[in-house]
């Protein structure tokens, strides 16, 4: 694996006798066309323009004038990126750090070179050899390690492993100080290793061949460059390797090799330099079967009369069942609401009757085993009850994570994002997967309005399929509203980047935009004067994941500019009008970048505020006091308070199932009664009430824990008392 050493040579740019930068390693992971492929040179960060010289002596053998690789070839040296110089052809001679071969092309701002032949590559970075001086004392990271069965997505759980592993882990080589762009810190590095320790790390119970170096990058390899890199994870700046496989071909740990007991797995990396680091992980190694189940499918959180949970049934054959988690307060918060007794292998929904004060929830699966795997949990999805009327659902359209985008985890809250806001606004909703629309298990019509998030959804996962342009096609015809956001939809749909024809009509007639460009370069927003948001001024893109890329829109087909990049150029477009072949007018917001990045919840919530009143203005459609629901509770329910914590007010919501004479008091830790409501009747159905944190006597309450007392009396049902606990903090 080890190259000999040709002769040290300069740099090809000035300083030609000086260390320079490095954005682009040898043999790192490259995903751009025509296929995924091991990057064949080093990529040197320089200005637009500037000036790139040989560095040895020779005759050009080969050149390309034409597109964005456009080279010059000298001996076993090309110089990629550059424009040739106009005054040079093949067959003339060339002179190390004299003659200007071409100058770095716009836009490139790097100069890619390549040692050796076409096929045959080799490292310029070699210890020893190659560009000189070149200084580097910052090792790799290791940024994390997954451990998965081989040759599946099953990922090992609490460290406990067995059969053969696919050890996975994403190693970031280092090329500059802490602060240096993220393209000098993402690099891939030269060598990459595991071995496996004792348990306190005393000894080495097993060293693969090659003292346990799995990747050595001296030469470019001729296998697959999925043999190193793990094709979900990797992208050309996230360099993510199959540790325990070769350049050649696939392997594993085979943990059979060693007896049942704790160990330690070490991963080492190392750079051109010497510089190395190592992860240390604990894991345990057992016969018995200690896979989890994979990940289940939440579908939806409903409330057609019923809340309702509903998921997609897991496969394995030792399935046991499934745990509902819920969050009352925050999605940090986690309970465990209903276990696998409950939820037994063959459910597939259950109703939230019990637990319909908590509004977030997520699923996971356990096995037979005892104790039982648990497998990763499924997405977050929410469900919130308000007097009003209308039914909101939340559609996530958001599958995309890894490495062809920004958000890692096979899993998101992003609901929480949208849910948070519209319940603050005293608005219920509803959650399901996108896939529940293209099944048709639920139906966009039911809906007074729709919110779609896709964050940055793309290229592997689409942003609207055919079937899903079907139906928000014949929802907005007849009158729906829709708010959808994200990043890539407008490069997704639009022909100008790689829309069909039939994606286009949908995003002009429906989206009622034009698409201009995939990077507005910019993390800032102001409301459009005369818009819904004017005055509205927020910034996104960081949190919970980074926004790279967000569309720049044109408004179309009658829609107006509601929100603008910091740059001035188009972030969002509102239409209020009939839809192509409908008749009923409809309403739509559409944001070219993903609400949940919105830096601010303040923000997120008076975005969400003016959607509202956009959709519903006010007075509208608002049930007055006493009216009765076409769905009724069917049980009472006292929900959780929000938002909790508060300052001052917070609202809380009950639930009904008949007519009721009903008592409201607060109460403080010592049992003493806060604030006392008149006892008075309430029809059946959903009602509201506010505390504004005052006391009996009209005075500010102290900061604290309270608590809320409900007592409601039927002629059918009888007593019901329930209790919630809230926390005021000034």
């Amino acid at each position: 694996m080890n190259e000999p050493a040709h002769a040290q040579f300069p740099w090809p740019v000035t300083p030609f006798n000086q260390s320079q930068q490095i954005t682009g390693t040898f043999c790192e992971y490259r995903d751009t066309a025509p296929a995924p492929h091991y990057h064949n040179g080093t990529d040197i960060p320089k200005p637009d323009r500037s000036p790139v010289y040989p560095c040895a002596d020779g005759v050009i053998t080969s050149l390309d004038p034409n597109g964005g690789n456009a080279f010059v070839r000298v001996g076993r040296f090309a110089y990629v990126h550059i424009a040739p110089n106009p005054g040079l052809g093949i067959g003339d001679s060339v002179f190390q750090s004299v003659t200007v071969l071409g100058t770095i092309l716009d836009g490139l701002g790097h100069v890619h070179l390549t040692e050796g032949q076409v096929g045959s590559e080799m490292n310029a970075l070699r210890k020893d050899t190659g560009l000189t001086p070149y200084v580097d004392s910052w090792p790799p990271v290791i940024n994390f390690v997954k451990l998965y069965l081989s040759g599946t997505n099953t990922e090992f759980a609490g460290g406990n492993v067995s059969s053969r592993v696919d050890i996975v882990a994403h190693i970031s080589e280092r090329n500059g100080p802490p602060g240096s762009s993220s393209s000098v810190l993402n690099n891939g590095a030269y060598k990459v290793g595991y071995k496996i320790l004792s348990a306190n790390r005393d000894s080495v119970v097993y060293l693969p061949f090659n003292n346990g170096v799995r990747f050595q990058f001296d030469r470019k390899p001729l296998g697959d460059v999925h043999f190193t890199f793990h094709p979900s994870f990797s992208s050309t700046s996230m360099h993510v390797y199959y540790v325990a496989n070769t350049a050649s071909g696939r392997s594993s740990w085979d943990t059979e090799l060693l007896p049942d007991g704790n160990y330690t797995l070490q991963i080492f990396a190392e750079d051109t330099q010497g510089n190395a680091t190592t992860a240390s992980i604990p894991v345990r190694v057992a016969r018995k079967d200690l896979l989890a189940p994979a990940r289940p499918l939440l579908l939806s959180l409903t409330n057609a009369g019923t809340p309702m949970a509903r998921w997609q049934a897991n496969t394995e054959i030792d399935l046991r069942g499934y745990r509902l988690y819920s969050s009352a307060e925050n999605i940090n918060a986690w309970q465990l609401a209903i276990d696998e007794t409950a939820l037994p292998q063959n459910a597939t929904s259950i109703n939230l009757t019990s637990t319909s004060n908590d509004i977030y929830f997520r699923l996971t699966a356990v096995d037979s085993v005892a104790p039982p795997n648990e497998s990763p949990h499924s997405d977050v999805y929410g469900l919130a009850f308000s007097i009003r009327r209308e039914r909101i659902l939340i559609v996530d359209g958001f599958d995309r994570f890894g490495g062809s985008g920004s958000w890692s985890q096979p899993w998101h809250y992003f609901v929480f994002a949208h849910g948070d806001a519209i319940a603050a606004l005293d608005f219920p909703f509803e959650t399901c997967a996108n896939e529940q629309i293209i099944s048709g298990a639920i139906n966009l019509q039911d809906y007074a309005a729709v919110f779609w998030l896709l964050g940055d959804e793309s290229i592997t996962d689409e942003t609207f399929s055919a079937i899903e342009q079907t139906k928000v096609k014949a929802y907005l015809e007849n009158g729906g509203k829709l708010f959808v956001s994200g990043s890539e939809i407008a490069w997704d749909l639009d022909t100008a980047a790689r829309g069909s024809a039939s994606d286009e009509v949908f995003f002009n007639n429906y989206l009622k935009a034009d698409y201009v460009s995939d990077d507005a370069n910019s993390t800032s927003i102001t409301g459009e004067a005369g818009s819904i948001f004017a005055g509205l001024n927020f910034t996104y893109g960081s949190l919970p994941y980074i926004e790279d890329f967000p569309d720049v829109l044109n408004a179309f087909g009658g829609s107006t500019v509601c929100l603008r990049y910091g740059n001035g150029q188009n972030a969002g477009v509102q239409y209020d009008g009939p839809f192509l072949n409908g008749v009923k007018p409809g309403k739509l917001v559409y944001l070219g970048f993903p609400f949940e990045t919105i830096s601010s919840a303040t923000s997120r919530l008076e975005l969400i505020r003016r959607v509202l009143q956009f959709f519903f203005p006010l007075g509208d459609a608002v049930a007055e006091p006493g009216e009765s629901f076409t769905n009724l509770p069917t049980q009472f329910v006292l929900f959780q308070n929000y938002p909790n914590p508060f300052n001052p007010t917070t609202s809380f919501r009950f639930a009904l199932p008949g007519r009721a004479q009903v008592q409201l008091e607060i109460f403080d830790l010592l049992g003493q009664s806060v604030r006392l409501w008149p006892e008075r009747f309430y029809e059946a159905g959903f009602h509201q009430e506010r505390w504004e944190g005052l006391n009996a006597a009209g005075m500010p309450a102290a900061s604290g824990e309270y608590f809320l007392r409900l007592r409601a009396e039927t002629a059918t049902e009888g007593e019901w008392v329930k209790m919630i606990k809230m926390r005021l903090v000034r």
